[in-house]
This record gives structure tokens, C-alpha cells and sequence, in this order.
């Protein structure tokens, strides 16, 4: 049993529909689908999510939402019309339409992009539509009700040949709630979980995952196997694959998920494993991620294993000011609070010198710094790949500011400076290819 969720490039338009089916008669075990909402393709100059965004504004200010309803049905009959499909587009318009003069609800309206793309997407397959809101329940706490929403799954006429919008569902009080953006990931790994699945398939429009942002090294390779743990922490440090909450359903059950392209999908794509899985040994380094605009505090204070209340003090200043500290290595008389972006909260002259109150013997401050991490499970077993690296930074002249393994010997960083964080992503690609796995040699302005 597979469960393939296709994301809104997938479904933009007639000519993406055809490649869905395509895909899905492919392999019979393809057998329950996530539908996102129409995105961006062709003539299509705004997804149909942003559009039902933009009604909920007009709505809400009294303004006339007419015309950009009639944009979402012109939309979505142009799929309905050049599929033959005969989907009753005006009659389930007209009800959603009821159904908001009655109660008016934002997460209700947005959510009927993907219970229309849905609509189209099972009469299209000849599948049974099933609708979020009677699948996936969420608690009070709005977290998935996992015990509410099996009973919803096996109480299920079939699980094969389904279609399911993602989203939304429905919340502790029977209305429907919206997921975060990006959430027909979640209702993709939810239906894995569900279903029990030998595989999750993530249908999307890149072929992978790449090893570094592309918008910096143009060509970058693909992962091909990674396991869970690497993706956490490169999503962590700015990877937008998926976010935990997509993750975690399908990593705790040991499901396997596979990214791959619906425009080329006879590419093999990225796979992602359990953590512990011998089949994820291909590469050295497995990513590279990073974020700018970090502020480094170090503060200093002889035998610091008698003076808990140090770290203690300076974690309740940065936790009064809603600050975010990434990272927190620690030496025998000194730590350093890695903190993401402060100004938009406090001045860093507020907040050092409210850290400075615990009497540190010293303190160091360096604003403007660029954090990179080479994430990889083989750290451990190859402690030259970190010697190696600065080297190669150093023979370009880079300046580096930090660098810390974490404790659990997955994720090196190092920190540089804003400007140079570009360059160094780069230099730290070709070195890990020159070092570890296959020559490129870097040539500075040459991604």
C-alpha cells in the first residue's frame, strides 16, 4: 500500500491532471491520494488557495468578493470542461456559498480549494472522495486526535481508491480547521500512518531534495537517501521540504517517505529512512544548510559547573524577550547562546546588558553572523571531514567565527560572517566533492 499526496504544481491545471492519472495507474498499490488545492502553472497567475485567501479579506471588509469567485469557478471549470469530467462545480459552489451566509468561517472557505481540486481529482481517477473534515479530527489542544481520526479510517467504506483533500479537517468543536501552509503534508503523512503504508510518496515539481539551496550552487546534486534525523536538522537550519509536523507521523511508525517530481517521474528522487537503516550509506556529507543574521554571546566565567545560575540568569533574559537561541555549546568556563534574528524583539545593547547582571568574568558579543551546517551521520566514524573543511575555507580566505558539533555527531557547524555567507556555502560544497566524494574544484563566482 502506497499513500501519494500531489502538491499544488501537481494538480495547476488539465495538462498536470493527466500526469496524476498517468502516475496512479501506474502501480495499483497507489491507492490513496492527497489532493493540495490548484497551484501556479501556466496562465494560472495566482494559486487558487491565495485567491480564496483574498475573498476571505473582501469579505471580512464588506467588499464585492463576486468576481474573484468568479475566478475561482473559471479556474477549476476549465480542469472540469477539458477533462470531461462533469463535476458539479456551480452546485458545490453555490452550497459553500450558503454555507458562509449561515456561518462564516476563513478556515472553511480557504480549506475549498483542495475539496474542489479533490472533487475534480476523484471523478477524474474514478475514486471515492472522502472529505478531510470527516477523517482527520483535531483535539482541543488542536493537535490530530490520533484515536478519533483511526476510528473515522476504519470506519471507511474502503481504503482503496480514495481521494482526500489536504488541509484541513475538523476541529474538537465539529468545524473545520486548517492545517499550517503546506499542511496537505500533514494530511499525507497522517494518511500514511493510517493506513499503515509501505511507502509515502511526496509528489511535488523538483526531483529531490538537493544537497544545497540551488539558488546558490545552481547544480546541485540530489540527495538520493537520507534518513530522518538529516532532514530535521537540515529543515531546521532553513531546508523548506517539510516542516516536523509533516515528519513526524511517518518517522515514528518507520514509514519511509520518497520525494519525487510529477513532471519527471522517472526520476528516482530523494528517499528518507529511519534513522537507523544500513541502506542510508551512500554519502559523506549528506547537506548543506544555513541562516544569516544571528547574534553569538559568549559569556565566560571561571569553574562554570559551580555556577549554574549564570547560564540560568542569561537563558531567562533571552526566554523574557521571546527569543529563539538555536544552539547552546558549552566549554568548561564558558557558553555561547546562539540566537536567531534578536532585534526584531530587543536591542542587542538591552539584551547583553541585562545577561551582563550576572557578573560574568567576560563577555563577547558578534552580531551579523552566518550559521552553516554540513549535516551527516558518518561525523563520528570520519573526524578529518571538520579539519578538512576549515582548511579549505581558510585557503579562501575565509573568516570563521564559530564552530561546534553537536552532541550527537550528525550536524558540524560553522559560523561566518552575513557577507560571506554565500561564498562559503559555496566553498564548502566544492570541498566536501574535492575531499569526500567526487572532484569539483571551486572557482570563486562560479556556482
Amino acid at each position: 500500500m502506497k499513500v501519494v499526496k500531489f502538491g499544488g504544481s501537481s494538480v495547476a491545471d488539465a495538462g498536470q491532471f493527466q500526469k496524476v492519472k498517468a502516475i496512479i495507474d501506474q502501480d495499483v498499490n497507489r491507492q490513496i491520494v492527497v489532493i493540495s488545492a490548484a497551484g501556479k502553472y501556466g496562465n494560472a497567475t495566482r494559486k487558487l488557495t491565495d485567491t480564496l485567501y483574498l475573498i476571505a479579506d473582501g469579505m471580512e471588509a464588506g467588499r464585492d468578493v463576486e468576481p474573484l469567485f468568479n475566478q475561482v469557478l473559471a479556474r477549476l471549470e476549465a480542469i472540469n470542461i477539458a477533462l470531461q469530467l462533469n463535476v458539479p462545480l456551480i452546485k458545490l459552489l453555490h452550497t459553500i456559498r450558503h454555507h458562509l451566509a449561515i456561518r462564516y468561517s476563513r478556515d472553511y472557505l480557504v480549506s475549498r480549494g483542495e475539496f474542489l481540486t479533490a472533487h475534480l481529482m476523484a471523478a477524474y481517477l474514478g475514486y471515492t472522495f472522502v472529505d478531510a473534515a470527516n477523517l482527520l479530527f483535531f483535539n482541543k489542544a488542536g493537535a490530530i486526535d490520533e484515536a478519533k481520526t483511526q476510528t473515522a479510517y476504519q470506519q471507511l467504506a474502503s481504503h482503496h481508491g480514495i481521494v482526500v483533500p489536504g488541509f484541513y479537517g475538523r476541529d474538537a468543536d465539529g468545524h473545520v480547521k486548517l492545517m499550517p501552509r503546506g499542511g496537505s503534508d500533514i494530511s499525507g503523512a497522517w494518511l500514511a500512518r493510517l493506513a499503515h503504508a509501505d511507502l509515502y510518496e511526496n509528489w511535488t515539481d523538483v526531483s529531490g531534495i538537493k544537497m544545497a539551496d540551488p539558488r546558490i550552487i545552481k547544480d546541485a546534486d540530489s540527495i538520493d537517501v537520507m534518513s530522518y534525523d538529516e532532514l530535521r536538522e537540515l529543515t531546521y537550519m532553513g531546508f523548506s521540504v517539510f516542516q516536523e509536523e509533516a515528519v513526524q507521523p511517518v518517522r515514528e511508525c518507520g514509514i519511509p517517505t520518497r520525494i519525487l517530481n510529477t513532471n519527471a517521474p522517472e526520476d528516482p528522487g530523494t528517499l528518507i529512512i529511519h534513522d537507523d537503516d544500513p541502506a542510508n550509506d551512500l554519502k559523506t556529507i549528506t547537506g548543506i544548510a544555513g541562516r544569516k543574521h544571528y547574534l553569538v554571546i559568549t559569556v565566560r566565567k571561571y569553574q562554570l559547573a559551580l555556577h549554574l545560575e549564570v547560564i540560568q540568569h542569561a537563558l531567562g533574559v533571552v526566554a523574557a524577550h521571546h527569543l529563539v537561541v538555536d544552539y547552546l555549546p558549552t566549554g568548561i568556563d564558558s557558553f555561547s547562546l546562539l540566537i536567531r534574528e534578536p532585534r526584531r524583539q530587543v536591542s542587542v545593547q538591552e539584551l547583553t546588558a541585562e545577561i551582563a547582571a550576572c557578573q560574568p568574568d567576560k563577555m563577547e558579543v558578534t552580531e551579523n553572523v552566518a550559521l552553516i551546517a554540513m549535516v551527516s551521520r558518518k561525523l563520528r566514524q570520519r573526524p578529518a571531514i571538520a579539519g578538512k573543511v576549515l582548511a579549505y575555507l581558510d585557503d579562501n580566505l575565509l573568516n570563521v567565527q564559530l564552530v561546534s558539533q553537536t552532541n550527537d555527531d550528525i550536524n558540524l557547524l560553522i559560523g561566518v560572517h552575513d557577507l560571506d555567507y554565500d561564498k562559503a556555502v559555496r566553498v564548502i560544497y566544492s570541498s566536501i566533492h574535492q575531499n569526500f566524494q567526487r572532484p569539483a574544484p571551486y572557482i570563486e563566482g562560479i556556482a
